[in-house]
C-alpha cells in the first residue's frame, strides 16, 4: 500500500486528531510570506488540515483560497471556517492550470511517496501561474546534502523522507529561490518564484 493511501484511509484523520489542539499556534509560513512582502491573490495549500492558515491568509490579504488535504475529518471541519478543501493528496490537485499565484506545501512533502515526487512537482507547477510563488515548509535540508529516510513514528508502514525539497522545482530553469529561513530549529520555509519564458529571455 502506498503512503498516500494510508493517509487517505486512516493516518490523515489520526494526524488531525493528534494535532487539532495545536493548529494555528505556530505559523512560520505566514511569517515568511509577510517578511518577503508578498501579497497573494489566489492561494492553494497542500496539506492544509482544516484550512486554518488559508482562513488567516484570506483575512489578511482578501485573497481567494483552496485547500487539499488527505484527512476526511479535517476537510469536513474546514466547512466551519467556510474554506473549500478537497480530500486528496499532493499528487493529484483538482484545480485549473495557472489558477493560483501562490502554492503552499504545508509540512507534508516528507511523507509523500518517492514514486510520486516528479508528479507532485508537475502538479504544483501546473497550478502555479507564472510570476507566482511556491512556499515549502518542511524539515531542514540534510546537512550532508544526501537524502535519507527513516520510519515514521506513528505508523511503521510509513517512511519519513528528508531531502532538499526545493530541488524538485529548481530543476526547472524558471524557478528561483527568493527566501529561505530556519523555523523552529529543524524546520525551514523556502519561497520560490516561478518566472516565465519571456522573463528568462530578458534576464
Amino acid at each position: 500500500m502506498k503512503q498516500k493511501e494510508i493517509f487517505m484511509e486512516a493516518e490523515g484523520d489520526a494526524w488531525f486528531k493528534r494535532n487539532l489542539g495545536n493548529l494555528g499556534k505556530y505559523d512560520p509560513v505566514t511569517d515568511a510570506i509577510v517578511a518577503a512582502g508578498i501579497k497573494p491573490k489566489y492561494v492553494l495549500e497542500v496539506g492544509c488540515t482544516n484550512g486554518w492558515r488559508l482562513d488567516k491568509l484570506r483575512t489578511m490579504f482578501d485573497c481567494g483560497v483552496m485547500g487539499v488535504e488527505p484527512s476526511r475529518m479535517a476537510a469536513m471541519d474546514a466547512a466551519r471556517l467556510k474554506v473549500p478543501v478537497h480530500q486528496m493528496t499532493a499528487s493529484c490537485i483538482p484545480v485549473n492550470a495557472n489558477g493560483y499565484d501562490m502554492v503552499i506545501y504545508a509540512f507534508c512533502l516528507y511523507l509523500t511517496d518517492p514514486s510520486d515526487w516528479l508528479l507532485i512537482a508537475s502538479e504544483g507547477d501546473r497550478a502555479l501561474a507564472p510570476g507566482g510563488h511556491l512556499v515549502i515548509h518542511d524539515f531542514m535540508d540534510p546537512a550532508s546534502g544526501e537524502a535519507f529516510c527513516k520510519v515514521y513514528e506513528h505508523d511503521r508502514r510509513i517512511r519519513s523522507y528528508h531531502m532538499a525539497w526545493r530541488q524538485l522545482w529548481l530543476a526547472h530553469p524558471f524557478y528561483k529561490v527568493v527566501q529561505s529561513g530556519v523555523a523552529n530549529g529543524d524546520e525551514q520555509v523556502v519561497i520560490l518564484r516561478k518566472g516565465s519564458a519571456i522573463q528568462l529571455a530578458q534576464s
